[in-house]
């Protein structure tokens, strides 16, 4: 129930108890993957608490069971509170095909409290496989966050004239209007000006095009789209860098540099086709920049990336390194495991994700869960 008394503002509440046999198993990358979408989790005495925009949650791991609470001041953010816990839990173990089911204080269907809705202004070729789209939007300054790089975006139809976006449950579940799924990937905010409301994505284009970079293909000033999040770490401080990424991961490489110190130090190794696809990133001094051209060899389909990390020259003080890529899923694995059993760097000092997976679509992956994606 909504509780509170006179002169403070009510607060509503919600919990649910999973039975969930393989808690222990599944614990830390559910933990990891809350962590990644603009959380902030502490542990204590075996009791994780969650500190979120939206409200304050808790997972607490018990025999076979999996104990969550969420709690907000805001009636609107309760069922993405809930969301933001069953969504990961979920998707890390949809093998297990968990029933979440909340008692407590119910609210109806709602918006996400983190949709804006974006229109397009202005289109750019940056290369004749990048395309940047500059979106105007208002009360953008949530994802004007150097922490947190990423966003979802909703693709709505061409020449819609009233769009619709989805809505949350009392479970925290999505519900699509009239059924309809809408088409939805993650790209990176490549840069944001929240006071003038304006964003950019850059879109990388490529045959066989989705629904999403056919929509960036086809993309004129006046189309509409959604964004949520933030989510997705950036760069911590270090004495020296190394970052890697194929064509999914040079947005987040180019804005990361933008805003390093001027001391910085360390490499970047960006995997593109050939040389026309070279952009103009600023680069400081102490920091170098590798193109690796895959010349005609498919994305996802080369070594390169894993190569160019093995060839890094570490220093001998690994506290002070740190490390972020982004790429397809099998060069993200094998970058994992030489980061965690050649180089011996801790986890805290590195940013990893696999953004694609050359035979698996993103809905395919959710579907599968966390075996798709997790090294």
């Amino acid at each position: 129930m909504e509780n509170g008394t006179a002169g403070k503002d009510p607060v509503y509440s919600a919990t649910s108890i999973i039975d969930f046999a393989k808690v222990a198993e599944f614990l830390d990358p559910i933990i990891s993957s809350i962590a990644t979408h603009d959380m902030t989790v502490s542990e204590e005495g075996g009791l994780y608490k969650v500190l979120s925009p939206f409200g304050k949650a808790s997972l607490e791991p018990q025999p076979g069971k999996l104990r969550l609470a969420v709690e907000t001041t805001e009636r609107s953010a309760l069922n993405r509170l809930k969301h933001a816990l069953a969504g990961p839990i979920a998707f890390i173990a949809a093998s297990e095909n968990l029933e979440i089911i909340w008692s407590g204080d119910v609210t109806g269907l709602a918006l996400p409290d983190d949709l804006r809705v974006l229109r397009v202004v202005m289109v750019e070729e940056l290369t004749p496989r990048f395309r940047r789209i500059t979106f105007h939007g208002d009360n953008l300054a949530r994802y004007d966050r150097r922490d947190q790089l990423h966003c979802r975006l909703i693709f709505q139809p061409k020449d819609i004239a009233s769009p619709e976006w989805p809505m949350l449950d009392d479970r925290g579940h999505v519900v699509w209007p009239k059924d309809r799924k809408l088409p939805t990937r993650v790209y990176t905010i490549r840069r944001i000006d929240a006071e003038a409301g304006e964003l950019e994505v850059d879109f990388a284009l490529h045959e066989s095009a989705g629904p999403a970079t056919q929509w960036a293909m086809d993309a004129v000033p006046g189309d509409v789209v959604g964004i949520l999040g933030p989510a997705a770490n950036g760069a911590k401080p270090a004495d020296f860098y190394v970052f890697a990424g194929d064509e999914t991961g040079l947005p987040a490489i180019a804005r990361i540099l933008e805003g390093l110190d001027l001391t910085a130090k360390g490499v970047a190794f960006i995997e593109i086709d050939n040389s026309a696809e070279e952009q103009a990133l600023k680069c400081l001094a102490g920091m170098t920049i590798h193109w690796l051209y895959r010349n005609g060899a498919p994305a996802g389909t080369t070594s390169l990336l894993p190569d160019a990390v093995k060839s890094v020259e570490w220093p001998s003080d690994l506290s002070r390194v740190f490390f972020w890529g982004g790429c397809e899923h099998k060069a993200f694995r094998q970058i994992h495991r030489m980061l965690r059993n050649e180089v011996g760097l801790l986890q805290h000092r590195q940013v990893l994700f696999s953004h694609w997976h050359r035979s698996l679509s993103e809905e395919e992956i959710i579907a599968i869960g966390a075996e798709a994606y997790l090294p």
